[in-house]
């Protein structure tokens, strides 16, 4: 394996036709510098194999393409209904199997966001210093704010706020039928089978809301999204926060009168 590398998890990008462009200048440069450098030191087969060719991979409605010609890929970019992944590759023959050589893999993954990863390696490490803080700072101007969805915290706020409604939900529900139970410890028994109830419900509810959060605040998208999608994403966000602040105020007023009660 080559002696230095570099690799960066990529978040929150939105790449459009011309970002894409754009990054595919910046591969061909590179290769162009390297392959300049090595017609100077090498000939024959020797240079053919050290050569530095760029490959672009694209999958799209369910099909993949990997292709050496960046117009034929981007035509296919072009037609697809939805992007789902679009790699581009820049390896020589001798490094093909990433043991030894230069090489860079910029993977972006609208689906899986762990595939999603700028990897840089060579036996220069002033080589892959360079090239990778050059595709850092190109990604860096197509950075979304995506991020105040797609954090570590979100799925926990959703949870927590997803168990507060089913406490609220089971206890309103265990007091309003523990009384028409003949039973001991009717109340705690009616609040325990309605939280089971809620648990088993809202794991459904907890799975789609994670997925239309996703969606809506992908960590990766490629194309412009349409107007019509960034009004569906302001419903939502004054939803979430009108029905966060109705829990929280309808949480505390129900058990300042349960400590109410219990006091008296």
């Amino acid at each position: 394996m080559s002696q230095y590398l570099r690799d960066e998890f990529l978040k929150n990008l939105n790449l459009t036709e011309e970002a894409l462009r754009k990054i595919n200048e910046d591969t061909i440069e590179i290769a162009a510098q390297v392959n300049q450098s090595l017609r100077n030191q090498y000939k024959d087969q020797e240079l053919t194999n050290r050569l530095l060719i760029p490959s672009y991979i694209i999958r799209f409605d369910g099909r993949g393409f990997r292709l050496f010609e960046f117009e034929k890929i981007m035509r296919y970019f072009q037609d697809a209904r939805r992007v789902e992944r679009f790699i581009f590759i820049l390896d020589s023959i001798s490094c093909l199997n990433r043991i030894t050589g230069k090489s860079i893999d910029l993977k972006f993954d609208a689906l899986e966001p762990n595939n999603c990863q700028l990897i840089v390696q060579d036996d220069d490490g002033n080589w892959v210093d360079a090239v990778f803080c050059k595709l850092k700072e190109r990604l860096g101007r197509y950075k979304n704010n995506n991020h105040i969805v797609q954090n570590r915290f979100v799925p926990f706020i959703v949870q927590i706020l997803g168990v507060l409604v089913g406490f609220i939900f089971s206890l309103w529900i265990a007091i309003k039928i523990s009384p028409s139970l003949a039973i001991d410890n009717s109340l705690a028994f009616s609040f325990v089978i309605a939280f089971l109830l809620f648990s088993n419900v809202w794991t459904l509810l907890y799975e789609g809301i994670i997925r239309g959060l996703n969606y809506f605040w992908p960590n990766l998208s490629f194309k412009e999204k349409l107007g019509f999608h960034w009004l569906i994403k302001a419903v939502i966000s004054s939803a979430f926060v009108g029905i966060f602040f109705f829990i929280a105020s309808r949480l505390f007023s129900y058990l300042a009168g349960i400590l109410k009660s219990i006091i008296k």
